[in-house]
């Protein structure tokens, strides 16, 4: 991954748009991956991509190195998501605590909406573990080396390629188990 222009970064960090866009969109991918790792959902995502885009943008002139742009969205991204996540938590927590102080209020279970566009890979990539999606979104969605992704995470490559195998490993056997359970395997017709 080569370093931010410097001439780009310090227009973007001035307040020139053209120059942040220019800047940034080599890693939107990072921050979609971040965010699909984190959120399991493609819409979902890409609304956080949105919404930490133009964090980023006015908080840019905070970043002294340009060469730390991807880590320094990674965290982003992270932060961002979390804080939304905690912010659901409370909102539901608090619509809950009415709901049940409320007689007149009919409970109706969640109903999880599975996307008509879902793919098997991404079915199963929903149940492996946040740091496997997230490393293996930044390695196949957006084809960053092992040296790029250690760099973002701040890890060393070794560990890298070790969450990359394990990863695998795990999507593997997710993957082969929806495929013994799907209606097809059933009547010998699996997927090659």
């Amino acid at each position: 991954m080569t370093a931010p222009d410097p001439e780009l970064f310090r227009q973007a960090c001035q307040g020139d748009r053209d120059a942040f866009w220019q800047l940034i969109v080599p890693y939107r991918g990072l921050v979609y991956s971040v965010a699909f790792g984190m959120l399991k959902n493609h819409e979902q995502a890409e609304d956080k991509l949105h919404d930490v885009l133009v964090v980023a943008c006015r908080a840019l002139p905070n970043l002294r190195d340009p060469k730390r742009l991807p880590g320094w969205l990674y965290s982003i991204t992270r932060n961002h998501i979390r804080d939304g996540m905690r912010r659901a938590k409370r909102l539901r927590l608090a619509t809950n605590e009415i709901a049940a102080r409320t007689a007149e209020v009919v409970r109706v279970s969640e109903m999880a909406e599975k996307e008509a566009w879902l793919t098997q890979m991404e079915e199963s990539m929903r149940h492996l573990p946040e740091p496997f999606r997230i490393i293996l979104g930044m390695k196949y969605m957006n084809a960053y080396s092992c040296r790029q992704i250690a760099e973002i995470l701040d890890i060393s490559v070794p560990a890298v390629k070790s969450r990359l195998f394990e990863a695998r490993k795990l999507l593997r056997r997710r993957m082969e188990a929806l495929d013994a359970d799907s209606p097809s395997a059933a009547h010998g017709k699996g997927v090659e």
